[in-house]
């Protein structure tokens, strides 16, 4: 998997995650979805479900986020300063 990623270009890559992104902020920001949630007084787990519609778009965002993180730690684009694998290895 690690081939995979690493042979994938960068302009394809912030594609892929452009595009994840402009879905969840279409999500967030599409009212008919929200207001299909926040008219029912049902709650889950103690919460309206207009509050989990936000919740869950929130948890996916920075599901997304790290993954974005992890395809550039794989690829070497984190800055190295910061990377924790090249802090070890020139220790």
């Amino acid at each position: 998997m690690k081939d995979i990623i690493r042979s994938v270009s960068a302009r394809t890559k912030n594609i892929i995650f452009g595009v994840l992104y402009a879905i969840l902020v279409l999500i967030a920001i599409f009212p008919p979805l929200y207001l299909a949630g926040s008219g029912q007084g049902t709650l889950f787990l103690g919460a309206p479900l207009s509050i989990w519609y936000w919740l869950g778009d929130f948890i996916v965002l920075v599901a997304v986020m790290f993954g974005f993180y992890a395809v550039e730690n794989i690829r070497g684009e984190v800055d190295p300063e910061n990377n924790p694998q090249t802090l070890t290895e020139g220790e």
